[in-house]
């Protein structure tokens, strides 16, 4: 029994001002009161719960065995996509507990012959949950992009506080959408005859005190210490520092009842802090926004449960019941999070469930899409593939045959497009595997049908052509034939190289560029000058003029040196020209003239 003194007389019933204290209800299609006298309206059951579509089962009993028929299935009234309105109260005084539509029309009949016309409503909304849809949102608030994802069906929305460069709504519906980015929020949707209200949760005054071994007619509810946190940290990867970036929280503003905290509990079995991770550019204030709502969860699911009471429209998903008389562990202030009106033959009671489930939306495994778009069974990670085959694409399209040993090693392969570091029409880099080498495979959408091979792999079997250091200063390209392009960080020094030893070097180390071919001919450009030597002889040709021209001197050294013009020789010094020779010195010519 209820400790009398804190409870006053008035807190021992549900409170009616009605005399004789019958149930009534009606049901109204597209506005108008069903009053067919052959409409026998045997249960209703109305459920309204904090991030869910309301809905509403009604069943009338149905079906004539003499006639063969089913005269109220039959009626015009219950076609689905009608309006309906469920109002009930006590001695006619009735209040309106859902508004929707019919979604679902069925029949069922059983061995004894009873049967029925069951009838499943939806709220409006319902629309919001059908369809996936892509959207980008970009400079604005999640408030701001809830407002633009439901448009009418907007109610009243908590205004958030980041501002999203970029927020993208990826193949999902739009209820699915709205409800993940408001928990991210510390946000509950609360539905209301074809508005989606989106409110940060908060106890108000109580719409009705609940009594044990007075107004409770059933309960139970349990307080789970797995639920709960000492602290929640998340840490995201801030590629512009370089840095982890992490915020925590350990507190949340939100009223609790018993007298046993969230926070004592969670040292019992909860670890110290609770750690959230996300590898992408998250900013600060969202990581706090995040904190926030995991441990609001928490506490707002530190007391769960339902009690039963006496038919009563007074209290909606999101108001505040006190409870009494349940001792220290439970009595309180609590968060309606959802209501259920049952009626049965006359009788009609209330569920009010309190507390927040702790699973998160996002958990549903029909938020995202089946992979593979459920067309066939999904590849799930990246696969190995041997490479078979690079030309005669059947279909023409630069793919390459490569055979999955784990899928069957018997089988001939798959035919596979090649991710490249740049392509477009008849340009980009064609480095394609050779035939028998290891590639990484992945699947676009995760279908079988659809591979990409995505990079080459090393291995002991086949290791790289350079040995990998921790330094790390050498890296390059070796071909097929041991053509090389290799580049030396530590001595800044880049060479491209032929098995035969024809070779282009450029180094800083040397601070000099050296072209070599394998005969020996080498052009070495240095501080020094340039240096050009051949074993062997050495052919310079124009095609029109050939300039030599230098600052100071020009040398030209030989066992025999020979020029000829076709028309006119000339050698002019312009302070002195000497013509010797240690032996005999020979001019010849049709005239000769000296002066």
């Amino acid at each position: 029994m209820a400790n009398e003194e804190n409870i006053g007389t008035d807190e021992r019933i549900i409170p009616s001002p009605e005399i004789y204290d019958y149930t009534s209800i009606e049901v109204l299609i597209n506005g108008n009161r069903v009053s067919d006298p052959a409409y026998n309206l045997r249960s209703v059951s109305v459920v309204k719960e904090a991030n869910q579509i309301p809905y509403a089962r009604l069943q009338y009993l149905d079906g004539d065995t003499s006639q063969e028929k089913f005269a109220v299935s039959e009626a015009a009234d219950f076609i689905p996509g009608n309006k309906v309105e469920i109002q009930v109260g006590r001695d006619g005084k009735n209040v309106s507990v859902f508004k929707g539509i019919i979604v679902k029309h069925g029949i069922k009949a059983s061995e004894n012959g009873n049967a029925s016309l069951y009838l499943d409503c939806r709220d409006e909304t319902v629309s919001l949950t059908l369809g996936r849809k892509n959207k980008y949102f970009r400079d604005m608030t999640d408030s701001d992009a809830l407002q633009k994802v439901l448009g009418s069906k907007a109610g009243t929305l908590a205004s958030t506080s980041v501002t999203h460069k970029e927020l993208v709504q990826f193949y999902c519906t739009d209820w699915d959408f709205t409800l993940s980015r408001a928990e991210m929020n510390s946000c509950i949707l609360l539905v209301q005859d074809g508005k989606v209200n989106m409110v940060k949760p908060a106890l108000g005054s109580p719409t009705i005190t609940l009594v044990y071994g007075a107004t409770i007619e059933e309960f139970d509810a349990e307080i789970d210490a797995r639920t709960q946190w000492q602290e929640v940290s998340a840490s995201s990867w801030s590629y512009k520092d370089q840095a982890v970036k992490e915020n925590s929280t350990s507190s949340v503003s939100f009223k609790e009842a018993g007298n046993l905290s969230g926070s004592s509990l969670a040292k019992a079995v909860s670890p110290a802090k609770l750690e959230l991770r996300h590898s992408g550019l998250v900013s600060e204030p969202e990581l706090k926004a995040w904190t926030e709502s995991v441990l609001l969860k928490s506490r707002m699911s530190k007391i769960r449960g339902r009690a039963k009471i006496k038919g009563s429209p007074d209290t909606k998903p999101g108001d505040t019941i006190e409870l009494k008389g349940l001792g220290k562990r439970f009595d309180g202030q609590v968060y309606v999070s959802g209501v259920r009106h049952e009626y049965v033959d006359g009788i009609w009671q209330t569920n009010l469930q309190f507390g927040i489930s702790p699973e998160w939306f996002h958990h549903k495994p029909e938020l995202i899409e089946t992979p593979a778009a459920g067309m066939l069974p999904a590849v799930q990670g990246l696969q190995i593939g041997v490479v078979v085959q690079l030309e005669s694409d059947p279909d023409g399209e630069d793919r390459i045959l490569v055979k999955m040993p784990l899928t069957d090693n018997s089988d001939k392969g798959t035919w596979a497009r090649v991710a490249s570091l740049d392509a477009g029409k008849e340009r980009g880099y064609f480095f394609r595997p050779e035939i028998g080498d290891e590639v990484i495979v992945g699947f676009v959408n995760g279908d079988p049908r659809f591979a990409v091979v995505l990079g080459m792999l090393h291995s002991s079997n086949k290791p790289a052509p350079v040995q990998a250091q921790d330094t790390n200063h050498i890296k390059g390209l070796v071909t097929r034939s041991k053509m090389k392009t290799m580049f030396d960080d530590e001595n800044k020094v880049m060479k491209m190289e032929t098995p035969a030893g024809n070779f282009i070097e450029l180094s800083e180390k040397d601070k000099a560029i050296t072209i070599q071919d394998q005969h020996g001919n080498m052009i070495k450009m240095e501080q020094a000058g340039i240096t050009i030597k051949s074993p062997k002889d050495i052919k310079m040709e124009a095609g029109a003029s050939f300039t030599l021209k230098a600052a100071t001197d020009i040398k030209i050294e030989g066992t025999t040196i020979s020029g000829k013009a076709n028309t006119t020789l000339e050698l002019n010094g312009q302070a002195k020209a000497k013509v010797a020779s240690s032996a005999m010195l020979e001019l010849t010519g049709g005239m000769v003239k000296i002066n």
